[in-house]
């Protein structure tokens, strides 16, 4: 029965191990269960001898199970419990097959140097032998073997208890201490004759398996019910995934293959059977956005850890889809990757609302344009006015040389040169112009910074004229190079003038004095600024007049300052406004720093 116990026991434990071949914990039961079934066996067939002879040569063989009980004991209990000392734990490994050795070389076996006579005695009913005789001296090796496995025992379950796991410190620590103290009592007495009754060591034993089973059985159904709980974490995480329209994949770095659930086949135009790797997924990938996600997805590997990136596919009936992914990488033990876990969404309502937002922000910048041009209309009809009068006066001198007789060649050739110098200056007016009303993408380029505020100044200098406004410029020695749209900082710099010339125009006590600055330093973001000497910004507006449709000016928009704000954040730098000590106020903004620049 014993024997029968055990067996079942091992078979299903094996079973276990065979599925999971991670859980060495199982082998090592199933290894100790079969030992302590063939201890059963062999006590069986030491009971029933009849002779001398044949009772040694089961005591024996009976040391071999006994041996691979104890070590499948020790490894079991450093694998489950994990706690123990591993030089403890190999040091009775070795030490308990060693002592195989004078146990086979000896005349009887490793219990006994001589059997001096088979003793009948009753137990449980029948008549069974017992040996008399002189034990072996090296049974101390056996011995110590046993007092090596109660102390590594206690060893660990002491580590258990620390670790705060004090219920399997005290269930299978415990009862593996108090079985094994107990087997070594009844070696003893019944070698010293003590107790004048059979090895029981496989009852003992059983006491042992059973406790081990307990708690592997524990363990079974803990792991059950994480199964459970995991299914149904699983089933709550597929829904929240479905509602969301996320995707998930996992993809192994060392084969290259991909799983993907229904959704994310679905969002990049895969079958529900098609095989994944990473160059069939790359083919879906537009060729545009190729080379950034795999840039993305190579540091993640590399170390990163974690990839975001948004990337478009194309699918098979010629629809585009943006699809934004984010992903982790797990590393192994040694720091190498193995698996790349991610989730995708469809974001193309978004990316096209964004490129609406776009659209029509950029409708209103050229808005705002046009009809700042519109409220300097009498100074551009004066810019203009100036050369085409000119040119007219000199077209008339010239047909009034030419209609005489003696015509003057030379002074005609000067009144042409006139002609074509003011032709040219009209020219540079209009050129400008159909800059700023120019509507189109932003469009980044090198440009030089001192250009760009010379072509401002020369397209309201009339206007500052008429207004009285005296304009002093403190630029850099060297002209800063910036990557921009020339177009776009044109408007923020006539803007900002704009407006300071409004506020000083305004304000009878002003001096109508205006600053242009520019400054960089060594690394540093270009800095460019506006200064006036007008009234100042109320403390509490500082911020609100960067706000849409927030104005000071009885006939304003207030889009002016939103769509500048908005036109240097694009450009990745920063515009803020500040009173100055004195008086005025002092508008400012910054451009990314640029290497390069132009005398």
């Amino acid at each position: 029965m014993d024997a029968a116990v055990c067996l079942t026991l091992a078979g299903i434990n094996l079973f276990v191990w065979l599925n999971v071949r991670r859980e060495w914990a199982h082998l090592f039961f199933s290894s100790a269960a079969i030992a302590a079934a063939g201890m059963a066996a062999f006590e069986l067939l030491a009971m029933r001898a009849d002779s001398i002879r044949d009772y040694a040569e089961v005591v024996r063989w009976a040391h071999v199970p006994f041996c691979v009980l104890i070590v499948s004991v020790v490894w079991f209990a450093r694998v489950y419990m994990q706690a123990g000392r591993t030089w403890l734990a190999w040091t009775i490994t070795v030490l308990r097959t060693l002592a195989l050795a004078p146990n086979f070389l000896a005349k009887y076996n490793l219990n006994y140097k001589e059997i001096t006579a088979l003793r009948q005695v009753r137990f449980l009913g029948e008549d069974v032998s017992i040996a008399e005789g002189v034990l072996n001296p090296w049974m101390i090796l056996g011995q110590l073997s046993s007092l090596l496995l109660l102390v590594f025992l206690v060893d660990a379950s002491i580590t258990v208890w620390k670790r705060g796991e004090r219920r399997r410190a005290c269930l299978l620590g415990g009862s593996l201490v108090f079985f094994i103290l107990l087997t070594a009592a009844d070696i003893v007495l019944v070698q010293t004759s003590v107790l004048r009754l059979p090895y029981m060591i496989s009852f003992t034993f059983f006491g042992l398996i059973l406790a081990m089973a307990f708690d592997l059985s524990r363990h079974v159904l803990r792991a059950s019910r994480l199964i459970r709980e995991l299914e149904e974490s699983e089933y709550r995480m597929s829904l929240a995934a479905n509602a969301a329209k996320l995707g998930v994949w996992v993809k192994d770095l060392k084969t290259k293959e991909i799983w993907a659930s229904g959704n994310w086949r679905r969002l990049l135009g895969f079958t529900e059977s098609e095989r994944l790797d990473l160059d069939h997924f790359l083919k879906k990938i537009h060729p545009h956005d190729r080379d950034l996600f795999n840039t993305n997805l190579t540091h993640a590997i590399s170390g990163g850890g974690y990839y975001e990136t948004d990337y478009r596919v194309l699918l098979a009936d010629g629809q585009t889809r943006w699809i934004a992914s984010r992903g982790q990488v797990e590393f192994n033990g040694g720091g190498k990757p193995t698996v790349l876990r991610g989730v995708s969404i469809d974001i193309t309502e978004r990316k096209q609302a964004e490129m609406e937002v776009l659209q029509q922000r950029g409708e209103l910048t050229h808005l705002s344009r046009v009809t700042m041009l519109g409220e300097l209309s009498g100074s551009l009809a004066h810019e203009l006015n100036q050369p085409l009068t000119a040119i007219l006066s000199n077209a008339q001198a010239a047909q009034r040389f030419l209609a005489q007789d003696d015509t003057r060649l030379g002074e005609v050739r000067d009144i042409l040169k006139d002609i074509v110098a003011e032709d040219k200056r009209a020219g540079e007016v209009i050129r400008r112009l159909r800059l700023l009303l120019k509507k189109g993408e932003l469009q980044k380029q090198e440009i030089d910074v001192h250009e760009v505020v010379e072509d401002v100044l020369h397209l309201i200098r009339s206007d500052l004229v008429n207004q009285g406004m005296t304009v002093k410029t403190e630029l850099a020695a060297m002209s800063p190079i910036a990557n921009a749209d020339r177009v776009q900082l044109q408007q923020v710099l006539l803007n900002l003038v704009l407006n300071a010339c409004d506020v000083m125009a305004r304000d009878s006590t002003s001096s109508h004095r205006l600053v242009i600055g520019t400054r960089q330093g060594p690394g540093e973001p270009l800095l460019v600024s506006v200064s006036d000497d007008g009234t100042g910004i109320a403390p509490e507006n500082l911020e609100k007049i960067f706000d849409p449709f927030f104005t000071t000016k009885a006939q304003g928009m207030g889009l002016g300052l939103s769509i500048c704000r908005t036109i240097i954040t694009t450009h990745g730098g920063k515009l803020w406004a500040a009173n100055n000590p004195e008086r005025g106020a002092t508008f400012h903004f910054t451009l990314p720093a640029h290497a390069g620049t132009a005398p």
